[in-house]
């Protein structure tokens, strides 16, 4: 390659790189030096600058000359721009303050560049971050809590809402992930009708449906927030109705009698048939025959299983009517009690039977969640800990 084309190829990067560069137009960027060819020397327009208390004419005190990064590129590294940094006094209040053209200058950075870092971090490690850009730990980390602390808004169709606890005890939170990506939307502390009100309320687009588990909170607070949406109730939570029914009923009865180990009956009661081994059919088969209550729950159960399997509006609306029909009276207590929560919210129910949306993503959340304050020990501060789930849940 000729020297010609070569300073050619060089002048049209240094070009592009200063596209990069995003300044107001009172600044002129000049070409950075072979020596420092991540340094852009910038130069402001000349222009009155008032003081900030009488907004009365200022003159300059003294100036210095500063470095500051302001960009990254992939490939080139960290962009710098170097300028005159005034410090202007006042003729009427002789105030004496710093002038810093509305870039944020703090220290060696300007605002663009610590909010661009702060993005990065979301869905990354601090650590990675600042491993990446050369910067230390300590000061990426104050400047994602400075940064980060804003609510994150995102425009989304399907959202999923859920609870999940804080601390040992009695101490909640309300998160909404979005359906598609898993990407978390808002994190609200508590889990009362105000609680998941404000989490929706977090949310904007034209949200269609959402999905949410059993807990009559959450069906009013979706009904005032969206009412046009579709809600749709979540199948994990439906069949562990059954499970939660038939485990405590298992507890129930004489364990001494039980010739197989615990989890063994659970498995071979909570999960369908046909994906059960022949030694597992025998233990559900035993235990059905020795009560009547747990083959009563165990029915409901494959029933409900066969209502979820309807692929058309009608088809649900007639398997769920003749499911209620079967069961909502009927004489074991836990199955009259699942039956009458499904009857008070039908319409949601045959919504949940023909969507193919679930919570998946947001259990999943969930478990990242217990990981999350099991590494750190638990947090007292809780916007800190919010502000950590955005760090690893925001993308």
């Amino acid at each position: 390659m000729s020297r010609q084309t070569t300073i050619g190829v060089f002048a049209l990067s240094q070009k592009f790189i200063k596209l990069l560069l995003p300044l107001p137009a009172l600044f002129q960027i000049q070409m950075s030096s072979d020596e420092e060819p991540h340094v852009f020397p910038v130069i402001p327009d000349t222009h009155d600058i008032p003081c900030p208390l009488c907004e009365k004419k200022t003159i300059l005190h003294s100036k210095k000359r500063r470095r500051f990064r302001h960009g990254h590129a992939w490939g080139v590294g960290t962009l710098w721009m170097k300028l005159d940094v005034p410090r202007q006094r006042c003729l009427s209040c002789d105030l004496t303050f710093v002038y810093d053209y509305g870039l944020g200058l703090v220290r060696t950075s300007t605002e663009v560049f610590r909010k661009g870092i702060t993005e990065r971090c979301h869905g990354r490690t601090i650590s990675d971050v600042a491993r990446e850009y050369e910067l230390p730990y300590t000061t990426v980390e104050r400047w994602f809590y400075q940064y980060a602390s804003a609510e994150i808004k995102k425009h989304t169709k399907h959202i999923l809402v859920d609870e999940f606890a804080t601390r040992k005890g009695h101490h909640y939170a309300t998160i909404v992930l979005d359906a598609k990506n898993g990407r978390l939307l808002s994190v609200v502390p508590g889990r009362d009708v105000a609680s998941i009100t404000a989490a929706l309320q977090g949310v904007l687009g034209d949200v269609r449906s959402v999905v949410s588990d059993f807990a009559p909170a959450m069906a009013k607070a979706v009904t005032s927030v969206f009412p046009d949406a579709t809600h749709v109730l979540d199948r994990f939570h439906l069949i562990q109705f059954f499970t939660d029914a038939l485990r405590r009923r298992r507890r129930f009865l004489n364990e001494a009698r039980r010739h197989h180990h615990v989890r063994v009956i659970d498995r071979a009661l909570a999960c369908r048939p046909e994906v059960l081994a022949l030694e597992d059919r025998e233990v559900a088969r035993s235990c059905l025959l020795e009560d009547s209550f747990t083959r009563n729950l165990y029915q409901g159960l494959q029933h409900i299983r066969y209502v979820l399997k309807a692929t058309c509006d009608m088809q649900a609306n007639r398997r769920l009517t003749d499911w209620l029909e079967r069961f909502q009276f009927h004489p074991c207590g836990p199955l009259a009690k699942i039956a009458k929560a499904i009857s008070g919210r039908k319409e949601a129910m045959r919504q949940t039977i023909v969507s193919a949306l679930s919570n998946g993503k947001m259990e999943g959340t969930n478990n990242k969640i217990k990981l999350i304050k099991r590494r750190a020990y638990g947090y007292r501060n809780l916007e800190r800990f919010f502000l950590r789930l955005r760090l690893e849940l925001g993308r």
